[in-house]
């Protein structure tokens, strides 16, 4: 691809991207303008009926979608469906170079998406019964298109990159996208893929590999039957796809998104086994964070994993914008990601607290209020032995004071301490109230002395 993408991340609905409607060739028989198709990828059965007038969705289709996917979510999903832009916006976020012929190709690719109509059924078992059945609803790409382009030799081909670009997403592709059942793909690595296969499978491996937590398979095996047709593949012979695969496969090995991948078996039998190679994969707990804060499950693991350190810092910033909006803050979860994802964009307020300096500040809060609530327990328990006999009194105290005193007193004089308290000379319980406050200000020294003089009041005073 000739341009990279300024954005970093870009945005595709996940139920879309698993249809298998978009085919990953590069070229296809436009001829065929209808189709059906059924087939089974980590635990989900799809049954796809398609009539698409103007050939089936392939090649540089799926960039487009998803740069149109991605200006809907940086609109903040607009309620009537529709993103107004321009074709030079779209080209640019699809990474084509600026010239005609990609023009050509971004109209064609916008009326094969628009012309296509889906079916998508959904397997399920009927209550009470084995019987197996489907429930099916029609859903589009595109339901609004408005466009400018040049008549150019009597064919009107080519977009005109600077005028207006409207057009209305599915209301299931919308609505879905707007409900967070979509995942970010790595801008990055897309327009480092130079081939539109690869960037096709990428896509198709993202979507089935995520889980319904939001969680990322760090394996996927499928039988190639199956895989043919989630990656739009149209030919049955096996060699055929397994050349088309391996080709991507390459790409996506050398671009370091695959570990390995592999077809083993032969015929009906064979199987797609990938191996991805993450390096960093999303903490749960971060996850968790995100999701109570309102990001989508599939934002969320992307966002955890590619941003940590500043997950906390993300979240304390939007307590502290609730604190000054008045408790309340519009679309949360979108805030967050947009101030993970673009940190220069927001002042940090000067009240505002960094999370390390808070966590501090918290943990030794939490300290003092459980040292405070020890210390009123304990001198509770001392208030209930103060009535206590000095027999009882030297039982309950035992222990404490062997613990503060073992080091202070020789075996004599703690037989004598023992029988002096038990007599009731000393009070146990108040030798122990004197003890705890004299460590607590660092006079535990001159305390011991003093009880030392009074075990044996013929000892020199200390200095």
């Amino acid at each position: 691809m000739a341009k990279k993408n300024k954005t970093p991340n870009l945005y595709d609905e996940l139920n879309f991207a698993r249809f298998g409607v978009i085919s990953m060739h590069t070229r296809v028989d436009q001829s065929i303008t209808h189709w059906n198709t059924e087939f089974a990828v980590n635990g989900r059965t799809f049954r796809i009926e398609a009539v698409t007038p103007q050939g089936r969705p392939h090649g540089i289709d799926t960039d487009a979608l998803v740069a149109l996917e991605t200006l809907f979510m940086a609109r903040d999903c607009p309620q009537d469906n529709w993103v107004h832009t321009t074709a030079y916006e779209v080209r640019e976020l699809m990474g084509l170079a600026n010239n005609g012929e990609n023009y050509h190709r971004l109209r064609q690719s916008i009326r094969r998406l628009y012309f296509t109509s889906v079916i998508v059924g959904r397997k399920t078992t009927v209550a009470g019964s084995q019987r197996v059945a489907w429930d099916n609803v029609g859903v589009r790409f595109f339901e609004g298109l408005r466009y400018r382009d040049h008549d150019d030799d009597g064919d009107l081909n080519t977009l005109d990159s600077e005028a207006t670009l409207s057009i209305r997403l599915g209301e299931q592709l919308a609505e879905s996208i707007r409900a967070g059942i979509s995942h970010v793909l790595d801008g990055h690595l897309l327009h480092q893929l130079e081939q539109p296969p690869a960037r096709a499978l990428y896509r198709t491996l993202q979507a089935h590999r995520r889980q319904d937590d939001g969680s990322l398979l760090s394996e996927l095996r499928v039988p190639l039957v199956d895989w043919r047709h989630a990656t739009g593949l149209t030919t049955d012979r096996s060699d055929l796809v397994r050349r088309a695969l391996t080709a991507a496969h390459d790409e996506l090995l050398a671009n370091h998104y695959l570990e390995s991948a592999t077809i083993e078996g032969r015929g009906k039998s064979a199987v797609a086994q990938y191996v991805f190679a993450d390096t960093n994969s999303a903490d749960p707990a971060l996850v968790v964070m995100l999701r109570q804060a309102g990001v989508s499950v599939a934002r969320a693991a992307t966002l955890a994993a590619q941003h940590p350190e500043r997950v906390e810092l993300a979240l304390q910033f939007l307590e502290q914008r609730r604190l000054n909006a008045g408790g309340t803050v519009r679309n949360p979860g979108g805030l967050v990601a947009d101030y993970l994802q673009n940190p220069e964009k927001y002042a940090v307020p000067a009240e505002f607290t960094p999370p390390a300096q808070a966590r501090q500040e918290r943990a030794a809060r939490q300290h003092q209020k459980a040292e405070h609530e020890a210390q009123q327990q304990a001198e509770a328990h001392l208030e209930r032995l103060d009535r206590a006999s000095p027999s009882e009194q030297w039982e309950s105290q035992r222990s404490t004071l062997q613990l503060i005193l073992k080091k202070q007193l020789s075996s004599g004089q703690w037989a004598q301490l023992e029988a002096l308290a038990c007599a009731g000379e000393i009070q146990a319980v108040e030798l122990t109230r004197t003890l705890i406050a004299a460590t607590a200000s660092s006079e535990l020294k001159e305390a011991v002395a003093q009880l030392k003089r009074r075990l044996n009041p013929l000892l020199p005073l200390e200095h």
